[in-house]
């Protein structure tokens, strides 16, 4: 039989035990149980998450300077077709 897998969040009491309501479809039978200890990761919210990427943003570039700079030997539209083939 395939070994389920049940994940529960808890929180100890101030005597440090941690107390463990498991719910399972095994009634009456014996069984062998795995606990493995890990404090979970602190979640950061959105605003965060996107406040951090701001700052780490490039500043917007101004293409405009760029304007009639760059001579192409060839029609943009034929050199991307023939790139893509």
């Amino acid at each position: 039989m395939n070994n389920p897998e049940i994940y529960i969040h808890t929180h100890t009491d101030s005597d440090g035990i941690v107390h463990l309501a498991i719910p399972t479809q095994f009634i009456n039978q014996e069984l062998e149980l795995k606990v493995i200890l890990a404090t979970p990761v602190a979640a950061i919210s959105e605003d965060e998450e996107l406040a951090e990427i701001l700052t780490q943003a490039k500043s917007a570039s101004n293409l405009i300077e760029y304007s009639g700079s760059i001579n192409l030997s060839e029609d943009p539209l034929v050199f991307q077709q023939n790139i893509r083939r």
